[in-house]
């Protein structure tokens, strides 16, 4: 089942029953009566409702949703709870849970007013949060990895996905680790909600989580959007699924795409003589096939190189490292035991990945704050970075 449209049906579904409620009185009201409606409302929020009704009527969303926002002020708390039902459908969680921190902060609105599960569904934590608890693999820990969500649809998704990796029969044989999750307010995370474009957020906020934190790679489960991974991070959509999770994992392990790139990725990746775990990039079929043998200890009869399109944009041509479609290449196909035998051999040597305090020193270097880029700087040359070594030599 494609669990974007389940969730998108289950939230139409609940809101068709919500606006049917709430429509049931509604009728069209002469100027007169409009009038003097209007001049109640000021102060009673009876009247304030039955005028966010006569809008939905007639689709005024925006005037509805003033007149809730109106009956929710003068203490009416069911009138609070359609306020922001409509608000999520008409402009997205985040720019609902906006609004609500300034009625509070601003002290418009009672924190009584609103359920710890109401403010939990936005992302606007309280005090110390429930986490869920972190995975430490047997083996120990080749690579340890930070959960971070912002709303209680990323904390759920999370929990779901660490069970799942537990219990994926190749996933499981990895010696990775992640920590206890950690939970930010969506207003400082501030995740994109497009399901249409590429997942974003405002990483800046997770600046002290890294900077006292004992991890390599953050996984950031919020908003909605294309996954991703850059940096050091590694961006799900809060509905992700594991198989999601598993593909953009391999690119923490240095594995391509093996569908087109866009342009920009493949003028940057798509290098002659170029290999990744699976992946040569070159002029012919044959050529640099021996060295990418001796880096990964494999022999000629462990792969089969087979064309795709990753360099498409490019005069080059890519080749896999197997005949079979795999996750790589569409990620809720399986991975192929060979992919699966160089993320181990890959685990074996974490240092050679880059981690997300490098990434967090280059953004302390562009506001020029040399003290937090030595921080992070020198977090990374402990983990084994060598760009970050090399950084801080003298």
């Amino acid at each position: 089942m494609n669990l974007k449209w389940f969730v998108s049906t289950r939230i139409k579904s609940q809101l068709a029953g919500f606006f049917a409620f709430i429509l049931l009185s509604a009728c069209q009201p002469t100027p007169d009566s409009e009038a003097v409606l209007m001049q109640q409302a000021q102060t009673d929020a009876g009247a304030a409702m039955t005028l966010a009704r006569q809008r939905l009527a007639s689709a005024e969303y925006d005037a509805a949703l003033h007149w809730m926002r109106q009956a929710a002020h003068l203490g009416d708390s069911q009138a609070l709870q359609h306020a922001l039902q409509l608000q999520q459908r008409q402009q997205g969680r985040l720019a609902t849970a906006q609004w609500l921190q300034q009625q509070l902060d601003s002290n418009t609105m009672a924190v009584s007013a609103v359920s710890a599960a109401q403010r939990a569904e936005l992302g606007l934590w309280q005090g110390n949060n429930a986490s869920s608890a972190g995975y430490q693999h047997p083996q120990g820990c080749q690579l340890t990895l930070q959960p971070v969500a912002s709303q209680q649809a990323g904390v759920d998704t999370w929990q779901q996905l660490l069970q799942q990796w537990q219990n994926d029969a190749q996933l499981s044989q990895l010696a990775v680790c992640f920590l206890p999750l950690h939970t930010i307010n969506s207003t400082s995370l501030q995740c994109s909600e497009d399901s249409n474009s590429l997942l974003q957020c405002r990483y800046q906020a997770l600046e002290q989580l890294v900077a006292n934190g004992d991890f390599s790679q953050l996984v950031v489960v919020a908003g909605r959007g294309k996954a991703s991974y850059n940096n050091g991070i590694l961006q799900l959509p809060d509905n992700a699924s594991l198989a999601l999770l598993r593909h953009e994992f391999m690119h923490i392990l240095g594995f391509i795409d093996e569908y087109q790139l866009p342009e920009a990725t493949a003028q940057q990746l798509c290098r002659s003589g170029k290999f990744y775990p699976n992946i040569i990039v070159t002029e012919s079929a044959n050529a640099d096939v021996s060295a990418y043998l001796q880096q990964w200890q494999l022999g000629a009869e462990d792969i089969t190189l087979t064309a795709v399109e990753s360099c498409k944009h490019t005069p080059l041509q890519a080749y896999r490292m197997v005949a079979e479609s795999n996750l790589m290449r569409s990620f809720e196909l399986q991975m192929p035991p060979l992919y699966f035998q160089l993320a181990q051999q890959i685990l074996k040597q974490p240092q050679e990945l880059m981690p997300v305090q490098y990434y967090f020193a280059y953004l302390a270097r562009q506001q020029q704050n040399w003290q937090r880029w030595q921080h992070y700087m020198q977090q990374a040359s402990e983990l084994g970075y060598s760009e970050a070594q090399q950084a801080l030599a003298p």
